[in-house]
């Protein structure tokens, strides 16, 4: 969790940017939501629908690539 200092940090930020940056809080609710996703594509796997889980989870591991790609490309930047 953030401090209330590093809130009005990030909230003056944001407000001098011309970039609109997600929230701290938007990020966490985009984890929850796969989380839950890979739930609902368990169950359809275990329900005999392999299209439909199948795809999900080529998503979900695409995007925890492009995740990683990202990761990487900005510890290099940090350099």
């Amino acid at each position: 969790m953030a401090t209330m200092k590093t809130k009005s940090l990030v909230s003056s930020r944001q407000q001098r940017s011309l970039i609109q940056w997600p929230s701290e809080r938007q990020v966490a609710e985009v984890s929850t939501r796969l989380a839950q996703m890979i739930k609902v594509g368990v169950r359809w796997e275990a329900n005999g629908d392999y299209f439909a889980s199948g795809d999900l989870a080529y998503q979900i591991q695409e995007i925890i690539r492009e995740t990683e790609e990202l990761l990487k490309k900005s510890q290099r930047l940090k350099r």
